[in-house]
């Protein structure tokens, strides 16, 4: 069975579950525009996507190695944005062994990544 991994399915205890982290710290991430949650009509409930979720999990592993704070990794965003596809291939070439570089690749694989750039 294929699963459209961009249906808004995960709520906010599912996905704090998944990533480890409180229902607080995901509201951080979605307060700084680090993910857009569908919201519910209803009850204005937050739903995540199983993509939204692979980005989080992403965002968080970059985070934590390069002990980044959320600034910075806007930051960073930014400038992945603005590497063109010839460019950012040339660096992960240069650094394949920095395992970092595959999952700089995913976010810009990810669909989140055009929704969130340029914050």
């Amino acid at each position: 069975m294929l699963v459209d991994k961009d249906k808004p399915f995960y709520n906010v205890t599912q996905v704090s579950e998944i990533l480890q982290i409180s229902a607080d710290r995901l509201r951080t991430y979605d307060e700084e525009k680090l993910v857009v949650p569908t919201r519910q009509a209803k009850g204005n409930k937050r739903l995540y996507s199983e993509l939204d979720v692979e980005w989080l999990k992403d965002v968080r592993a970059i985070i934590a190695k390069e002990r980044m704070n959320i600034y910075s990794f806007k930051l960073m965003l930014n400038v992945l944005a603005y590497i063109s596809d010839k460019e950012f291939e040339e660096l992960t070439k240069n650094n394949a062994n920095n395992d970092i570089w595959d999952i700089f690749a995913r976010i810009r694989k990810n669909p989140n990544f055009d929704k969130l750039k340029n914050f």
